[in-house]
C-alpha cells in the first residue's frame, strides 16, 4: 500500500511546488505591473518614454529623431534639460542646409552635442554670440571617422562648409583607425539600459538610490553602481593610435578650414594611469602640429584654476555649463587671432 501511494504523493507534491512557484511569479509580475502603472500615473516625470534617445539611423551615424522635442535627465539630479531635434536629426535651431562659407560649423561627439546642458549653454551656441558669426552644431556621439561622415552629410544637404571647429575627445576618440573597425553601437543586450529606457518604476527606484547617500554607498559596494570617476576610459600606450588619429584629421584638414579642439581626458587628473594619459595627450598635440593642423589644446585652460574636474558634472563625465563657457571663450579667442 505504501509503495503504491508513494508515486501519487510525489506527483502531488510536485504539482504543489509548481503551483507555488507560478503563484509567486504571477504575484511578482502583478506587483511590478502595479508599481509601473502607479509610477506612470502619479509620477509621470519618471516616465522614460518622454526621455531623449539617439534612434535615427543615417548610414553609420545615429542621430536624434527628426522633429522631436523631449527631455534629457539624469537620475543623480545633475541635469534635466530640453532637447529639440530639427528636421535633419540634429540638435540645432540653425538649419545646416543654409550654412555658407563665412559661417562656423562645430563637429564633435556628445560633448559638442551638449550632453546635459541646454542648447543655449553649449560652446557652439555661445561661440555664435562671441564671434557674431552664424554657428551650426553638427554633432552626435561618434568618433573621428563619424565626424568626416557628419561633414559629408552637411554637404549633401547643400551646406557651404567653411570654418570647421572639430572637437576631439581624448577619452574615446583615439584609436588605430587603419587597423581596428569602429565599435558597433549596441553590441549586446544591457538589462539596466533597457529598464532605464522602458520602466518608470526602475527610473524612480534608481533616482531614490542615487539621491540617498546610504543606499548609493550600498549599491556601490554591491557593484550595482559604478562611481563616475571609476568609469573613465583608459588607453594603452599605443603610438599607432596617435598616428592613425592624426592622419585622419590631416585628411580632413585638406578638405576644410579646420580647427581641432582637444577635449582633455579626465584620466589626466584622476586614477592610476595619469602618466600614460599625459604621454598620449602630449604626443597627440605634437602629432597634429607636425602635420600643420591648427590645434587648440583646452588642457591648459582647464588646469589653470587648479580644479579641472570642476568643469564637469559631479556624476557625469560631460562638461557642465561652466565647462562650455570656458571652451567657448578659448575657441573664440583662438579664431580671432
Amino acid at each position: 500500500m505504501t509503495a503504491e501511494a508513494s508515486p501519487r504523493l510525489s506527483r502531488s507534491g510536485t504539482r504543489q511546488k509548481t503551483a507555488t512557484v507560478l503563484i509567486l511569479l504571477l504575484s511578482t509580475m502583478l506587483g511590478l505591473a502595479l508599481a509601473e502603472g502607479l509610477t506612470r500615473l502619479f509620477l509621470p516625470g519618471f516616465d522614460p518614454s518622454g526621455q531623449f534617445d539617439f534612434s535615427h539611423h543615417m548610414g553609420d551615424l545615429v542621430l536624434g529623431p527628426p522633429g522631436t522635442e523631449t527631455r534629457q535627465a539624469k537620475n543623480t539630479g545633475d541635469f534635466d534639460v530640453l532637447v529639440r531635434i530639427n528636421r535633419h536629426g540634429l540638435r540645432d535651431d540653425n538649419d545646416i542646409a543654409t550654412a555658407a562659407a563665412g559661417d562656423i560649423v562645430v563637429v564633435g561627439d556628445s560633448f559638442a552635442w551638449g550632453w546635459g546642458v541646454e542648447a543655449s549653454q553649449r560652446f557652439s551656441d555661445l561661440l555664435q554670440g562671441l564671434t557674431d558669426r552664424r554657428t551650426f552644431n553638427l554633432s552626435t556621439p561618434t568618433d573621428i571617422e563619424g565626424y568626416a561622415a557628419l561633414l559629408a552629410y552637411a554637404r549633401s544637404l547643400g551646406a557651404g562648409v567653411g570654418q570647421v571647429v572639430l572637437a576631439v575627445c581624448l577619452e574615446n576618440d583615439l584609436r588605430d583607425y587603419a587597423a581596428t573597425p569602429a565599435a558597433s553601437p549596441g553590441g549586446g543586450f544591457d538589462l539596466k539600459d533597457w529598464l532605464a529606457r522602458h520602466s518608470a518604476a526602475y527610473v524612480l527606484l534608481t533616482t531614490i538610490v542615487h539621491r540617498t547617500t546610504w543606499l548609493r554607498d550600498a549599491a556601490v559596494r554591491l557593484g550595482l553602481v559604478v562611481p563616475n570617476l571609476e568609469g573613465i576610459a583608459r588607453h594603452e600606450d599605443d603610438p599607432a593610435s596617435i598616428d592613425a588619429s592624426a592622419d585622419r584629421l590631416q585628411a580632413l584638414a585638406k578638405q576644410y578650414r579646420l580647427l581641432v579642439v582637444l577635449i582633455p581626458s579626465r584620466a589626466l587628473w584622476v586614477g592610476g594611469d595619469r602618466a600614460v594619459e599625459d604621454r598620449l595627450h602630449r604626443a597627440f598635440v605634437a602629432a597634429l602640429r607636425s602635420r600643420d593642423i591648427d590645434v587648440l589644446d583646452l588642457r591648459p585652460f582647464f588646469e589653470a584654476g587648479g580644479a579641472p574636474l570642476g568643469y564637469h558634472f559631479a556624476n557625469d563625465g560631460h562638461w557642465s555649463p561652466r565647462g562650455h563657457r570656458l571652451a567657448a571663450d578659448a575657441i573664440s579667442q583662438h579664431l580671432a587671432r
